[in-house]
């Protein structure tokens, strides 16, 4: 990730809006955070971390925390960061959780934390990628590759924090490795291994309850008495089968019997059945013999149907053409009753009809009335046209004036405006100067208030430095009493050991005496070397904590003083100044601060535009209101005229009429009357032609009618004579005895079909009766109880038998499968049992389990983190002037602690290892420099999709000599020169000189502000 541009406002220290602009420092630049304490430095690297992640680089302040005091409520506090990520760049606002002034009323609303991560693309398109805070801070993690623990420790080392990556655990180490070269695959090596372990495991561990589950069914206790027991089971199924079969062969044979026995009882019931049909038609016998001799007169009458038809066929035309010869005679007279009507109605409507010329001429006249009455009505339109012209025009030109007055009205208005504007703004600079002396005033007591809460804490700090200087004397009195006093006994019993080993006459090894009258004797405590020695090294502990104390309660009684002395001072401006309260002044600059923001949105500029647009606008409606006045003449001349035209059309017209409808309304009453006559004359005319036709039609149907009866009279007489010799002729008497006779078609059917029917029923029954006789001649009826007794005491055998064979067979089943499950488990167990002895024993190395007791991914770690070592220990060794080196630590944590990844030094001076943590305040940020460029450039050359050529460094420089400061310098100008941007944060004054490219924080009473030093 390489910083393009950061934008904040309302941010930390920063009222007003700070652009930095890193493009203008060049490709890769070095270059320093300068400023006082309390500034902002720290700040800037605030609003990066805050940008990405929505926290700051310390987890002290969170970013809602970061609204400036200074800024008004107006002014929303948000950061937008531009960066260059894998030859792409992004760009990312976030804002926090606010108060924000309302846009209507007074007060504040709260804002909710907002954030948007756009790419920008070529052409100044932009690509949204996420736009709520959650999805904002995945997206970033995913695109930098840490969160933001990891960023703090790797890319920015904050203020105080430069050593938690040097110092941190292996645990934490490997969660930051792990995330920044990508080796979760090898973690999930490990936990696909270990679950795939526990999982054979737990089969296995489920063998031997799946055994005892299986054989529980069996009511069994072991897989021998299983097998027993299938053994034992075999002869009894087929024993139990056998018997089960040989009584269903017994059970058919019954039934069989019995089947036979129903069968010949049906025969002796159908038997019996057809005896009483029999009987039945024997009885109907004398009916069908009735129906037999019916049946031959109606067929000797059928052969007399067509003469019989024939006479009464000719007897119902006569009739017929009788009734219509009637008819025709009633229609003919009627007829020429109608001609007669016709002819007088034809007469009369012709003599009406002459009346038709006079009422056209009539029609004539009133058309020319129309069209007088229509050049009224449009003369009349034009001169409502012309009126509402009028009308409108005379609006327009009033609407015009008034507007024209409207318009005069704003521009005195703005005049007046503008006057007071330009006396408001002579104000300005008075207010401004009284605001930066009420600024300083201000500053004065916020200095003098912090003075005294510092005095205050120096204060209780001596009073504590004191007491423990107290203490730490007494303390040191103590130890070197204690160590002398056991010095001298340890002396006295060496004396005493001495003179035991001493000899009358011979000489002292201490005096030299041959005498000896008072030797030394023991003392009652034996003290030994050891003791003193503990005793003397208690009391330099003891002296050396009395000087530390000593140290501190010096500083703490100098810094006392200097700040007496400052506070005095203070006072001193503050009585001279006469400067009023902190709350009255706070107040005051609360109120200028407002009364300067009116002023300054005062915009005369703006208004003095508005006066001139004002103007033209006055001039442009004065024209137009003369315009309106000009066309309101035109429109008057217009209505006159027209006026003048309707009253010589009104002149004109009849007096007979008033209105055009009168005049229409005679046409249409006299255009109606003579298309009355004329269809009147038209209708009678086609009236007495048709009445003429129908005359002349029915004469010629009376004609026909009269030879239509001649005819059929002839015919019945013919027909008449037929049937009279041929009923003569035939078996009846008279026609009354053939009419008794006669039937229809469907009924000589009838009959037919019934005797048919009787003759074949009888032949049939007779025929079934006697095949019946035959085969029971000799056969007894059937007793069917006896048969159904036998039958039921054989189906309960077969069913206890079948119950017996079915148990017997089912226990055999379940036997028999729970053996071969018991198979299967067995096979299934030595599967498990050779795949555990491969993953188990693979589970157990990837996760460290065995020998050293280091995970795989730990493994592949440690071996990043040699290749990170090298690299930083070559930079440390030259910051340090070859004094220490970097290394791992192999040996194995104690207890079940996390190993592998822990960091020690080798001291070059002493030729041991010892911890990191062992390293001075200079020292450890050396290394912590040395191990983040070095992990760096690891990072960088195995190209793991995170990029880690931008590093900020917050502080620790002030720990170094100016040896160790030039070496550091130049280590990182070496690595700047590699390609890396690297920004720096710090108060050392060596710096600023040997940094040409700076961002310079400054500070003033009203927030801090940036600047660029290219």
């Amino acid at each position: 990730m390489r910083p393009i541009q950061l934008t904040l406002q309302a941010f930390g220290p920063f009222a007003s809006q700070q652009v930095i602009d890193f493009s203008q420092f060049g490709h890769a630049p070095l270059f320093l955070i300068n400023g006082p304490t309390g500034a902002g430095k720290s700040s800037i690297l605030d609003a990066i971390c805050f940008a990405l992640y929505g926290e700051t680089t310390g987890s002290e302040r969170s970013g809602d925390q970061m609204r400036c005091d200074y800024a008004p409520s107006s002014v929303l506090t948000e950061v937008q960061f531009i960066f260059e990520l894998n030859q792409r760049r992004f760009m990312i606002t976030r804002s926090p959780d606010q108060e924000v002034a309302k846009q209507r009323g007074e007060g504040t609303t709260k804002k909710n934390h907002a954030a948007s991560l756009v790419e920008l693309l070529d052409l100044g398109d932009e690509k949204l990628i996420a736009h709520r805070p959650t999805p904002v801070s995945k997206a970033m993690l995913e695109l930098i590759g840490l969160d933001v623990k990891q960023f703090r420790q790797v890319m920015v080392i904050p203020q105080g924090k430069f050593r938690e990556l040097l110092i941190a655990n292996s645990k934490e180490r490997e969660q930051i490795f792990g995330q920044l070269f990508q080796t979760q695959i090898y973690v999930q090596i490990e936990r696909e291994l270990l679950d795939r372990a526990a999982g054979i495991r737990k089969q296995k561990e489920q063998f031997d309850h799946q055994i005892k589950g299986a054989l529980e069914v069996t009511s069994l206790s072991s897989e021998e008495a299983l097998q027993a027991e299938i053994f034992a089971t075999k002869p009894l199924v087929q024993q139990s089968e056998q018997a089960y079969q040989a009584s269903q062969k017994q059970l058919d044979a019954i039934k069989q019997h019995w089947n036979d026995a129903q069968e010949l009882q049906k025969q002796f019931h159908l038997q019996a059945e057809l005896e009483k049909e029999k009987m039945a038609m024997l009885a109907q016998q004398p009916a069908i013999e009735t129906l037999r001799n019916r049946l031959q007169q109606a067929q000797k009458a059928a052969r007399l149907d067509l003469p019989y038809q024939q006479s009464r066929e000719a007897q119902r035309q006569l009739d017929l053409a009788k009734q219509a010869k009637i008819t025709k005679q009633q229609a003919f007279s009627l007829a020429e009753k109608q001609l007669e009507e016709a002819t007088l109605a034809y007469q009369q409507a012709a003599k009406s009809a002459e009346q038709v010329e006079l009422l056209n001429q009539q029609l004539y006249e009133l058309e020319g009335v129309g069209k007088k009455f229509a050049a009224l009505e449009e003369q009349k339109k034009l001169h409502h046209t012309a009126k509402q012209q009028w009308l409108t025009a005379q609006q327009a030109a009033e609407q015009a004036q008034l507007k024209v007055q409207t318009l005069e009205t704003q521009l005195q208005a703005q005049y007046e405006e503008l006057e007071k504007i330009h006396q408001q703004k002579s104000r300005l600079e008075a207010k401004l100067l009284t605001q930066t002396q009420v600024s300083d005033h201000i500053t004065l007591r916020l200095k003098q208030q912090s003075l005294v809460k510092k005095k205050g804490d120096l204060a209780d700090q001596f009073k504590r430095v004191d007491s423990g200087y107290q203490v730490a004397q007494t303390d040191a009195q103590q130890a070197r009493q204690q160590a002398d006093q056991l010095e001298l006994r340890w002396h006295t019993n060496q004396a005493a050991e001495l003179a035991q080993r001493l000899s009358e006459g011979e000489a002292c090894p201490v005096c030299g005496s041959h005498t000896h009258p008072n030797i030394a004797q023991f003392s009652s405590d034996v003290v030994t070397k050891g003791q003193v020695k503990q005793a003397r090294e208690g009391q330099k502990k003891a002296e050396a904590s009395e000087i530390e104390w000593l140290k501190q309660y010096q500083q703490v009684k100098n810094e006392l003083s200097y700040l007496e002395q400052e506070l005095q001072q203070v006072a001193e401006q503050i009585t001279q100044k006469q400067i009023a309260d902190l709350a009255v002044l706070q107040e005051q600059g609360k109120q200028l601060t407002q009364e300067i923001e009116q002023l300054s949105r005062l915009n005369p500029q703006q208004l003095e535009v508005n006066i001139t647009q004002l103007e033209q606008d006055l001039r442009t409606t004065r024209s137009q209101a003369e315009q309106q006045k000009s066309a309101l003449e035109q429109a008057t001349l217009r209505e006159i005229e027209a006026h003048t035209q309707v009253t010589h059309l009104q002149a004109e017209i009849s007096s007979d009429f008033t209105h055009v409808d009168e005049v229409r309304e005679k046409y249409s009453v006299i255009h109606k009357q003579i298309k009355a006559l004329q269809q009147a004359e038209q209708s009678a005319r086609t009236h007495l032609t048709q009445t003429q036709n129908h005359c002349s039609a029915t004469q010629s149907s009376l004609t026909s009618a009269n030879e239509q009866c001649e005819t059929w009279l002839k015919e019945w007489q013919r027909m008449q004579q037929e049937w009279q010799q041929a009923l003569t002729q035939s078996p009846f008497t008279d026609q009354e005895h053939y009419l008794q006779a006669r039937v229809d078609d469907s009924s000589i059917t009838e009959m037919e079909g019934k005797i048919r029917q009787f003759e074949q029923l009888w032949s049939t029954l007779q025929g079934k009766l006697d095949n019946l006789q035959q085969a029971l001649a000799d056969k007894p009826f059937p007793q069917l109880t006896d048969i159904q007794t036998q039958m039921e005491a054989q189906q309960r055998d077969l069913t206890a038998k079948l119950n017996d064979f079915t148990q017997h067979r089912s226990r055999l089943d379940s036997l028999q499968q729970v053996s071969k499950k018991l198979v299967r488990l067995h096979e299934h167990n030595e599967t498990l049992e050779k795949e555990y002895q491969v993953y188990g024993t693979l589970s157990d190395i990837a996760n460290g389990r065995t020998g050293a007791k280091v995970s795989l991914h730990r493994f592949v770690l440690g071996v990043l983190l040699d290749d990170v070592l090298i690299q930083a220990s070559q930079r440390l060794q030259r910051m340090s002037k070859g004094r220490y080196w970097l290394k791992r630590k192999e040996d194995r944590a104690k207890g079940n602690a996390g190993s592998g990844l822990d960091l020690m030094v080798e001291d070059a001076y002493t030729g041991k290892w010892r911890d990191v943590a062992t390293l001075s305040g200079g020292e450890s940020f050396m290394a912590a420099l040395s191990l983040a460029l070095g992990l760096s450039d690891v990072v960088q050359s195995y190209s793991g999709g995170i990029r880690l050529d931008t590093l900020f460094i917050d502080e620790g420089f002030g720990s170094l000599d100016p040896e160790s400061l030039d070496l550091a310098i130049q280590t990182l100008i070496d690595l700047q020169q590699g390609g890396r941007c690297i920004g720096i944060i710090s108060h050392v004054a060596e710096l600023k000189e040997q940094i040409a490219l700076r961002l310079d924080v400054e500070t003033s009473v009203r927030g801090s502000t940036i600047k660029l030093i290219v």
